[in-house]
């Protein structure tokens, strides 16, 4: 199964076409661009993360769409090129949780438990906790320093990044320049069920 799954719901608009077999799931190919503005940027990424995978639109067989949380305008530019793209070319439509993304890659690098936290702006943040082992918390929107979470996760984001000061009581937060804090596509992969779903149900 061809999977061609995207983000748009940070600041950097991120696309992965990626290859599954069973439980197995290879990255071909990733992209990410600065937003200029999601609308302008995602469908060329899409092409470009499909040229370099050596792949045609018409064989992606699941369309994966980030649905954040994040920005209102990015999500919903997601979400309406996903139905777009699964219309046109008969792929089945899934979507997974953003903040599952930003954790998946530290879980899957063996992390215990991981606190993905997105900026929410306006002094907020968005937070999930991901244990290895058992389901995630819901989701919080929160100010940082009213954020409250058991253990001591390692805390990944944006938001680690921004509010460093206010959460670093809560667990360890990597450099600022790591990888983790970055929301990509290949944490889409690694992350989502990849349950076909409803075009309707993609909002």
């Amino acid at each position: 199964m061809l999977i061609l799954a995207f983000d748009a719901s940070t600041p950097v608009i991120t696309v992965a076409v990626a290859r599954a077999e069973g439980e197995a799931r290879e990255v071909l190919a990733e992209v990410s661009a600065s937003v200029r503005g999601a609308s302008e940027t995602l469908l060329p990424s899409v092409n470009t993360a499909l040229d370099l995978a050596g792949a045609r639109l018409g064989s992606v067989d699941r369309v994966l769409a980030g649905v954040g949380p994040g920005t209102f305008t990015g999500i919903r530019i997601a979400a309406t090129t996903a139905r777009a793209l699964a219309l046109a070319t008969g792929a089945a439509l899934s979507k997974n949780s953003t903040l599952a993304a930003l954790a998946s890659p530290a879980l899957s690098g063996g992390q215990p438990e991981v606190l993905a936290v997105l900026d929410a702006r306006r002094g907020q943040v968005f937070a999930q906790r991901f244990p290895a082992a058992g389901p995630a918390t819901r989701i919080y929107c929160e100010r940082p320093e009213d954020l409250f979470v058991e253990g001591s996760p390692l805390i990944v984001g944006d938001g680690a990044v921004r509010y460093r000061a206010a959460l670093s009581a809560l667990g360890s937060i990597p450099p600022d320049d790591s990888p983790l804090h970055r929301v990509t596509a290949t944490g889409h992969v690694l992350s989502a069920d990849l349950t076909p779903v409803d075009a309707d149900d993609l909002v």
